[in-house]
Parts: C-alpha cells; structure tokens; sequence
C-alpha cells in the first residue's frame, strides 16, 4: 500500500472519529493535532516499510512530530 494513501486514510480516520467525539477542545486550533495524534503518527510511521527514494521525508516527517510533541 502507498504510504501517501496509508497516512491519508489515517488522518482522514482521526477527522471523522473527532467529528463524532462530543469532547471539546476549547484551547487547540483545529489545524493543530494533540499529542495522542502525533505519538500515533510516530507509531505508524514505525511499523511501516518504505522505498529509500522515501527515506529522506520520512526521516524529516518525524522529526518535525517528535519536535512537536516534546516542544
């Protein structure tokens, strides 16, 4: 599966599950993701395989979540 439409399908998932929550986030923009969301990201991206053509943004990807969700 391409890593693009694997990601897609996950953000498009947290979209639809946070559409449906009744929780409110009073002090987080909608474009921001919480902490919960980054650390999955981080996961997925673990288990995954990707092309070394790919590596370079991979690499970068998660470094900016890990940035994010330690600073």
């Amino acid at each position: 599966m391409d890593i693009y439409r694997r990601i897609k399908g996950v953000i498009m998932g947290l979209i639809d599950k946070s559409k449906k929550s009744k929780v409110v986030k009073a002090d987080l923009p909608d474009n921001l993701l919480t902490k919960a969301e980054l650390e999955f990201l981080l996961k997925l991206i673990a288990n995954s395989a990707f092309q070394g053509k790919d590596l370079q943004l991979i690499y970068d990807l998660t470094a900016k979540l890990q940035k994010q969700i330690t600073g």
